[in-house]
């Protein structure tokens, strides 16, 4: 019934190649230059051109922000959709949708039934999903950014529209900017589903990594990252904690282990994080969503408070992110020698703008050697954390806030003295303690 399928997924695939190291996907660039964008047909082998284009508003979120999702349709013996909504991936064309007939990931599927229960919905749904009347036609063609998450915006979009901005003019539209105000990114509005039936369409722009140029940007006025100190011997860590999803049931015993144990070899000081405002939060597209914040910004002064009254020496506490933004509170990070924090983008915020030692915990699937990899390839400058030893942890229940998968349970550490232990000798290693 599909005799040309294996080449329609090839020529996707041959889409999703990336045109510079890591950033901007084949397609995403074909549709900026304005050229045809083309599919392999799965029943007769010939090239198709995209016929439509669609912005659907697509609620997978904890917040249930209207995050957007991409697909374009070909013209065939039956409608072809391939669509586009995974930005932790750099937006690639995830997914197929044959007109009631056929649907399949095209590209990293990720693990769950959940995923596959939302391309059913969607392939039910597409038809008459959120089609708009078309706006005025476009004048040229539209890059898509703004992630209200700032990891994904500054590890996912940004390098990617600043690496194809150096080779030609790039029109933007913005849904949010968690990063700020940035040269060469449009203002933010709200989120509006748009239809296109003729090119120029518009496009995601995707990566996933954060190079030195962008590094450069968002770094520029924040203060000068002082040499790696050795033989540190009061040195400040950064000690982050979450309790909206991953989290570490028993963190305030393993905080108050490795307190004991570092202050017999040292006098460590600390900075203390949590969650930090977006730096637009008070544009009126967070109004459906601003007391889910308020919350969080609540949870975090009462951790805040937890771990005060653990380490209980007001001179080893020497401030916390408390109503910070998140650049200002990247910008405290850059005075830190050394940071314990959960995998994910709270760790983001410290490790990958600066080459910052130090450890991650979290799942148990998670704790590993390919997991501290990755947190470094992320990054140009990043440096390898380490972590606990996955015999240290053991996972509880699923994250309310997250999908129900292994890398998203809560978790505790078994023995907060060993865990503790572990901390402490990697750090007085990478610090020369």
């Amino acid at each position: 019934m599909l005799p040309h399928l294996d080449q329609t997924l090839a020529s996707i695939e041959a889409l999703n190649a990336y045109v510079f190291d890591r950033k901007v996907r084949r397609f995403q660039r074909t549709l900026l230059s304005g050229d045809s964008l083309e599919l392999v047909s799965p029943f007769s082998g010939r090239a198709l051109a995209c016929a439509e284009a669609r912005l659907i508003a697509f609620i997978n979120d904890p917040y249930h922000f209207k995050l957007p999702l991409y697909a374009y349709r070909f013209e065939d013996e039956r409608d072809l959709w391939v669509m586009s909504f995974q930005i932790g991936l750099g937006f690639p064309l995830c997914a197929l949708f044959i007109d009631g007939l056929y649907w399949v990931y095209t590209h990293d599927a990720p693990p769950g039934p959940a995923v596959f229960k939302v391309l059913e919905r969607l392939s039910r749904d597409l038809p008459t999903s959120a089609k708009t009347p078309e706006e005025t036609p476009l004048s040229e063609p539209l890059a898509m950014t703004g992630h209200p998450n700032f990891a994904h915006h500054m590890w996912n979009e940004l390098p990617a529209l600043f690496a194809l901005q150096s080779e030609q003019p790039v029109q933007t539209r913005s849904f949010f900017a968690p990063l700020g105000p940035l040269q060469g990114v449009t203002p933010p509005a709200p989120f509006t589903p748009m239809h296109r039936t003729s090119p120029p369409f518009f496009t995601p722009l995707g990566g996933e990594h954060l190079d030195q140029p962008t590094i450069d940007v968002l770094t520029a006025d924040m203060p000068e990252r002082a040499p790696r100190r050795g033989n540190v011997q009061s040195p400040v860590i950064w000690i982050a904690y979450r309790e909206d999803g991953r989290m570490c049931e028993n963190f305030m015993a393993y905080l108050a282990a490795f307190d004991r144990e570092a202050r017999k070899v040292c006098a460590p000081r600390y900075i203390l994080d949590s969650f930090s405002d977006p730096e637009d939060l008070d544009q009126a597209w967070y109004a459906p969503v601003r007391p889910q914040f308020e919350a969080r910004r609540a949870q975090s002064e009462a951790l805040f408070k937890q771990m005060s009254e653990i380490i209980r020496r007001p001179d080893a506490l020497l401030t916390t992110t408390s109503g910070l933004g998140v650049r200002a509170a990247i910008a405290l990070a850059r005075t830190a020698d050394y940071y314990i924090t959960p995998v994910g983008s709270i760790q983001h915020k410290v490790a990958w703008l600066q080459a910052l030692p130090g450890l991650v915990h979290g799942p148990k699937i998670t704790m590993n050697d390919s997991t501290a990899q990755w947190h470094a390839d992320q990054s140009a400058i990043a440096i390898k954390p380490a972590t606990l030893p996955a015999e240290l942890v053991e996972d509880t229940e699923a994250s309310r806030h997250h999908p129900s998968a292994p890398r998203n349970m809560n978790y505790r550490i078994t023995d907060p003295e060993a865990a503790a232990a572990f901390t402490l000798g990697h750090m007085r290693d990478v610090l020369s303690l």
